[in-house]
């Protein structure tokens, strides 16, 4: 929903809108820079692991290499609940729907709402490099 420029707000003008926009795409550019280092990096670490793996090293198992502690790491997996799949099993098992819904309602939390700011050029503009 385009709400218009940026001077219809008087606590982005005073804020110092443009300045942190001009800020933050030159910090943009220079990162574009690096991208594909960055793309490259994480794929020579993951190449790294499946050596480590493969030579048999665990979770935490460290070895050197030309003066570098090189760490084979692991974390489990995210857990999560089917609510779908919990629900048609309890109801195939004789529990009530309804019940199962508002017990699966009253056991689910809800994380912070991750909030944050994009930058992009609009349609059409010229982007100064």
């Amino acid at each position: 929903m385009d709400t218009g420029t940026f001077a219809n707000y008087p606590r982005l003008v005073k804020g110092d809108l443009p300045k942190l926009v001009k800020r933050q795409r030159t910090l943009a550019s220079k990162i574009s820079i690096v991208a594909q280092e960055i793309k490259d990096e994480k794929i020579v670490r993951e190449q790294i692991d499946e050596l480590l793996v493969a030579a048999g090293l665990k979770k935490s198992d460290v070895v050197t290499c030309n003066g570098y502690d090189v760490r084979h790491n692991e974390r489990d997996g995210q857990v999560s609940i089917d609510g779908v799949k919990l629900t048609e099993q309890l109801v195939a098992g004789g529990v009530d729907r309804g019940f199962v819904g508002e017990v699966l309602a009253d056991c689910t939390e809800t994380g912070a709402v991750a909030k944050f700011a994009t930058v992009t050029p609009t349609k059409g503009a010229k982007v100064r490099k």
